[in-house]
């Protein structure tokens, strides 16, 4: 589950840079100046298709070169008195922060290179926060799906972004920076927070983050399953737990979320893992709720597509084929649609209109032989989902046509 360790690589990584030791909680209320007009909407757009083309063409520069890094930084030290740019210890974290910030782009990159997605969705504004957001998907058919909301920011030279908020982790991304900050810093550090993390478990957290980045998660889980201090009531701890257990098996990630649930039954910002705890549990009627929740505030009708795969999970199998037919209308180059299309029909045991399916992917485009291998190939467990077709004469029929 690469895509979900993406947050944690970038804050280990500006930690190792200094070589330490071992909803938004932001207190002043930071405003970006940016009104609403048609005119600031259209240019919000233009800096979303921009991020989005940076990562498709594999260009972190640009990705990097659109963000504010002093507001960036002024967000993360807002909660830190004294700061003094200029002291020897804050300029070392912020050379920690801008390398980590720059590697963080280059992993996106990385991921849509290996398959994964990153388009930008749409656009709001914020009357709180006086400016826009503009809400980015990143999905992988293997790790899923998070989503990034960048706040954008009126710079000298045009617009840039000052903050995400991280579906995934359900806050800034400048909050939980600031929060691991206050876990790992010195007990000499001139740095003191203002509301000051005194725990003792605070050394073992930042241990699990060390042995989560070095690819140890069973000593990383075992470490944070440890902690019973208060720590281990706070949301970035147990959603950390989540994304380490999600690298061990399915009992170990079905307690993590249901320990991130309990703990915060009512917070919406946590809907991507309790769609997540729902589908572990079987639980489709209430995992196609807390989608049609998320589908509300983003606005983001791709959605559909993971309401398809839990219609198929519940075996829905006439929803889930209107769901995926759907998405293969409204997002023709997602073959993961198609794919999940294809799987419906076999498994309602409709062979011909299966064969008559593959026709159409060939005339679409689709590699006849690549289609064949897809149809017929096992998975890890040795197991196909697709196996009754692929013994079928329809199947037959169609490999032998011209």
């Amino acid at each position: 589950m690469r895509l979900k360790n993406l947050l944690f690589f970038f804050l280990i990584l500006c930690n190792v840079q200094i070589k330490m030791h071992a909803q938004d909680d932001i207190k002043t209320v930071f405003l970006d100046t940016l009104s609403y007009s048609e005119e600031n909407s259209q240019k919000v757009i233009e800096l979303g298709q921009l991020i989005e083309t940076s990562v498709h063409e594999s260009d972190a520069k640009t990705f990097v070169s659109k963000l504010n890094k002093d507001k960036f930084f002024d967000r993360v030290f807002n909660d830190y008195q004294p700061f003094d740019r200029e002291d020897t210890f804050i300029k070392g974290y912020m050379i920690g922060m801008v390398q980590g910030l720059k590697s963080f782009p280059n992993e996106i990159i990385m991921e849509v290179e290996n398959g994964a997605y990153y388009d930008f969705i749409n656009y709001r504004y914020d009357v709180e926060a006086q400016t826009y957001y503009a809400l980015f998907r990143f999905f992988s058919a293997e790790s899923g799906m998070n989503y990034h909301d960048f706040r954008v920011h009126k710079g000298d030279e045009g617009l840039e972004f000052s903050d995400i908020y991280i579906y995934l982790t359900g806050e800034h991304f400048t909050s939980t920076i600031s929060r691991v900050m206050s876990y790992t810093l010195p007990e000499d550090s001139i740095l003191k927070r203002i509301d000051p993390v005194d725990n003792p478990d605070s050394k073992e957290l930042f241990k699990a983050i060390l042995y989560n980045k070095n690819g140890d998660y069973e000593k990383a889980y075992s470490i944070i399953d440890g902690i019973t201090s208060d720590l281990s009531k706070e949301k970035f701890l147990l959603i950390l737990k989540t994304l380490i257990a999600g690298q061990l098996d399915d009992d170990k990630y079905l307690k993590s979320l249901e320990d991130l649930i309990s703990a915060f039954p009512q917070d919406q910002t946590i809907a991507l893992n309790k769609i997540d705890y729902h589908i572990y549990k079987e639980e489709y009627f209430e995992a196609i709720q807390v989608i049609n929740q998320l589908q509300n505030e983003t606005e983001d009708d791709f959605l559909n597509y993971l309401k398809a795969g839990v219609a198929f999970e519940d075996k829905n199998y006439d929803l889930a084929l209107n769901l995926y037919n759907y998405t293969i209308t409204n997002y023709p180059d997602f073959f993961e649609g198609q794919a999940g299309y294809l799987s419906t029909l076999v498994l309602m045991e409709n062979y011909p209109e299966s064969a008559n399916y593959l026709t159409t992917l060939v005339a679409e485009g689709y590699d006849k032989q690549a289609l064949i291998e897809y149809v017929e190939e096992k998975d890890e467990n040795g197991e196909n989902m697709l196996d009754g077709f692929a013994n079928s004469k329809d199947f037959s029929k169609w490999k032998k046509r011209k």
